[in-house]
């Protein structure tokens, strides 16, 4: 699968899921490879969950933001993933901008957030 410094990708066979794991802070090329590699694994294993670990994530870069509403996220609706699920603490510093992405998500897919993938 994907591994890098600053995400790992992995396919979860018994989810029929890509888990994307972030590890901490990067931009551009560093935050979009992962992310285009995970959508390549869902489209080839025809996934229907893509779980988003946030946490060690962090706040997305806004030109990244404006790369995932035009870009990533037409294809990733156009996938065969019709879930997507963040692991996200209640305490997270990251909870608000992972609120306005599932609003944004919701139209489109089936959007959850839970404390840790046992729970899914």
């Amino acid at each position: 699968m994907f591994d890098s410094q600053y995400c790992k990708i992995d396919y979860l066979q018994d989810k029929n899921a890509v888990l994307c794991c972030w590890k901490k802070y990067c931009t551009q090329d560093y935050y979009r490879d992962p992310l285009k590699y995970a959508l390549d694994l869902v489209n080839k294993k025809n996934a229907t969950t893509w779980i988003t670990d946030t946490t060690n994530g962090f706040e997305s870069h806004e030109e990244d933001v404006q790369w995932l509403t035009a870009e990533f996220s037409p294809k990733a609706i156009n996938s065969s993933c019709k879930n997507i699920i963040f692991i996200i603490k209640d305490s997270s510093p990251l909870k608000n901008e992972i609120q306005m992405h599932s609003q944004l998500l919701k139209p489109f897919f089936n959007v959850k957030s839970v404390e840790q993938l046992e729970e899914i």
